[in-house]
């Protein structure tokens, strides 16, 4: 299948572009679209499939022992030590380096692509420098010029204190999922921390099929979709920061995601055991942060998802997400999602609402599922709106038979929800459902949300708590909140939103 805004593109070994579409705006037309593309491997205890208390890691020790590679080396005479080193990376990657082996940037730009086929394979830049890793930003399919690939066989692969820059996509994991063969995993329990990733002609980072236990922490990933011509419409656009499908044990953690021109992260597909964690999200083109979205299903896996479930026990929490034209944080198809000590400022600016709850179509397949979202908990959340409108919206669409966004009971409890100059109301387009309502009335009618409040939350330029703060010690305690957005700990009754004051 193609999407309405482009079609596949084929790298070696690789998926890219999977297929899918939306028609979910507010007035069931006009919503931003998406690209497509889960299982395998479980992750390591590195990897973001743990759905109970955070995971903080420890500060990173950072040595500069390995193969030195250098703008000014030479591939030829050189043999990897900092007197002698090599010149490009991917002469050391073909020719030098060996399962397990860490190879060192000193700083300075590496025009190459860089793919790595071997196991445990780290590239970072030297301390006190950095290595560049750069392409020249490209929308074109048939010449796409990827900096980093992580190849089928690069499992457990790290990037450390890069900066990756420009390309189709600036980092993409390759698949053996479609290749016709019994293996259909992806690169596996994959690792970038302390990076850089900016300035693509598509999505910032590509994940594909069954590329399970990824992780990326520490990282800031910036100006999707710069392959777009000046003035393209942004729903016109496909560029993601992240885009995985059908990916595994997945974690973003600590990261600064901004400016983006679609969605800044989304796991769909039937991507399972997903967080995004202390992660602030700014400045984004459709979407802040997406659990599910709309996949065509040839890259579900219906044997362990045989429901087509977009997301399934994905985790959104202590994020701070601001600055959005569709839904700061949406639910597409998702089991089992949480979304929880979240602060989510000036979202929704063109459709949607804050916290959004929408319909995939997955290409109005006849085969396809369609579900809605079940089970979804959405506790102790800041929502401010400084014009009003919509602080939660539950979608229904009377095409192919009528599709609901929302189905059985939801834990939604101790938000706060902030109008600004005008009131927060709620909305649920389903059978009996309610439009544009106060808090009060929308408690009745969801019998939820009781502990909730309509208040101005008291919050500071960074969405951090002001002292005083109305959601100070107003928060259910949570064990899959164990820490703030800061990485402090939290104590006593929590505080609601990302910052524990």
């Amino acid at each position: 299948m193609r999407n309405l805004f482009g079609s596949f593109v084929l790298f070696p070994v690789a998926l890219a572009a999977c297929g899918g579409s939306d028609h979910d705006a507010r007035s069931d037309a006009g919503a931003p679209l998406g690209d497509a593309a889960h299982d395998g491997a479980p992750s390591d205890g590195d990897g973001g499939g743990v759905q109970g208390p955070e995971m903080v890691p420890p500060a990173p020790d950072y040595d500069d022992i390995g193969i030195q590679v250098a703008p000014t080396g030479d591939d030829a005479t050189g043999d990897g030590t900092e007197a002698k080193p090599y010149r490009t990376i991917g002469h050391v990657l073909a020719e030098v380096a060996q399962p397990g082996d860490t190879i060192i940037l000193r700083d300075g730009v590496y025009n190459e692509q860089v793919r790595i086929r071997q196991p445990n394979i780290t590239i970072r830049s030297h301390s006190g420098e950095w290595g560049v890793i750069s392409q020249p930003i490209t929308i074109d399919g048939n010449n796409p010029m990827v900096p980093v690939l992580f190849d089928v066989d690069s499992d457990g692969s790290k990037l450390q204190r890069v900066e990756v820059t420009g390309g189709f996509y600036a980092i993409q994991l390759f698949t053996n999922w479609g290749s016709g063969g019994s293996d259909t995993l992806g690169a596996t329990n994959i690792t970038i921390e302390d990076s850089k990733i900016h300035d693509t002609g598509r999505d910032c980072i590509k994940i594909t099929p069954q590329s399970d236990g990824f992780t990326i922490r520490r990282s800031e990933i910036y100006n999707s979709g710069k392959g777009y011509p000046p003035n393209t419409p942004p729903d016109d656009m496909n560029a993601e920061g992240i885009d995985a499908v059908n990916a595994d044990d997945f974690l973003v953690q600590d990261c600064y995601i901004h400016d983006t021109a679609t969605t800044g992260v989304y796991f769909k597909g039937g991507s399972t055991n997903g967080v995004v964690e202390r992660t602030r999200v700014l400045r984004t083109g459709a979407f802040g942060i997406a659990l599910g979205f709309d996949t065509s299903l040839e890259w579900f896996d219906t044997v362990t998802n045989p429901g087509y479930y977009e997301n399934i026990d994905g985790t959104v929490r202590n994020c701070i997400v601001e600055d959005t034209r569709y839904a700061g944080i949406a639910m597409y198809a998702a089991r089992n999602p949480k979304v929880i000590n979240n602060t989510i400022i000036n979202s929704a600016k063109v459709g949607h609402s804050p916290i959004y709850f929408g319909i995939t179509f997955q290409d109005w397949d006849p085969n396809a599922g369609r579900p809605a979202n079940v089970n979804p908990v959405v506790v102790n959340n800041i929502v401010a709106q400084p014009s009003g409108g919509d602080c939660v919206f539950i979608r229904h669409s009377d095409e192919l038979g009528g599709l609901d966004a929302l189905s059985g009971p939801a834990t939604i409890d101790n938000n706060i929800y902030f109008g600004g100059s005008a009131a927060c109301t709620f909305t649920d387009r389903r059978a009996g459902g309610v439009e544009a309502v106060a808090l009060a009335a929308w408690r009745t009618h969801l019998g939820g949300d009781a502990s909730s409040l309509e208040t101005a939350p008291a919050l500071t330029a960074d969405g951090h708590l002001e002292a005083g703060s109305p959601a100070i010690d107003r928060g259910q305690n949570r064990e899959e909140v164990t820490y703030d957005f800061d990485r402090e700990m939290r104590t006593g009754t929590f505080d609601i939103g990302a910052d524990e004051r």
